[in-house]
């Protein structure tokens, strides 16, 4: 990336990197021009909400738009897809429009067991159901 950004003209790119600890301050006081960091997406949401709610501590990219705020207002609370699917779509449309970070990955989680392990099925992000998990001797 910083050799990218520095083939434009007029850019200076310079690497700075921290500890955890520090990078957790720095963030969280927003002392940084750029930033990697992840926002979690799953359904029904909750990180996203922290990721980009105006009113979120987690909101680290400083977004504030009262039209991104109620659509992410309105898919955390409601109680079926159908509900949630239109308040997303503005998610969607509103992240677009304001570009408050790049995405350039797409974690690709996984779940391994054994073969006398039965009915592992994943949801959201990868994380498996423990209800339908049984165990053969």
């Amino acid at each position: 990336m910083q050799a990218q950004l520095s083939a434009f003209e007029n850019v200076e790119v310079r690497v700075d990197v921290v500890d955890y600890p520090q990078a957790v301050a720095r963030t969280g006081s927003h002392d940084f021009d750029m930033l990697i960091s992840s926002a979690v997406i799953q359904d029904p949401d909750s990180p996203l909400w922290l990721a980009f709610h105006s009113a979120s501590s987690g909101n680290n990219v400083g977004v504030s738009d009262p039209e991104l705020d109620a659509a992410l207002d309105a898919g955390r609370i409601s109680e079926s897809v159908d509900e949630r699917k239109p308040a997303y779509n503005t998610v969607q449309e509103r992240l677009a429009e304001l570009v408050p970070g790049i995405w350039y990955y797409r974690a690709v989680p996984g779940v391994v067991w054994a073969d006398n392990v039965h009915g592992v099925e994943v949801y959201a992000l990868g994380s498996p159901l423990p209800e339908e998990i049984w165990v053969t001797e």
